[in-house]
């Protein structure tokens, strides 16, 4: 599996429509692409403006070929990028549980 870890600081007073905007990219991306395994949304405990994805799919090429070139998704980074005011990702190949 192919894991994405997007670590997310949103702009003050902007932290209640980011939350409801990811929630319905997670929900999509669940629903509508067979290569996402998993959507998982994080916010930290007492501070409301950090979030975190941890997001996997079949491979790759599923993340980039697949997923980033939804309609959802375009929709989901347009809709937030006013909002955000830091956000960066890592990857990783899972190893076990296969």
């Amino acid at each position: 599996m192919f894991v994405v870890i997007v670590d997310i600081l949103v702009k003050e007073g902007h932290e209640n429509e980011y939350r409801e905007a990811i929630l319905r990219q997670g929900q999509n991306s669940r629903q509508n692409e067979a290569g996402c395994l998993r959507f998982d949304i994080l916010q930290k405990p007492g501070e409301p403006r950090s979030f975190t994805l941890c997001e996997g799919y079949t491979d790759e090429a599923t993340f980039h070929e697949v997923h980033r070139k939804t309609a959802h998704y375009a929709e989901y980074s347009q809709a937030t990028a006013p909002w955000v005011e830091s956000k960066s990702a890592r990857f990783y190949t899972r190893l076990w549980p296969e």
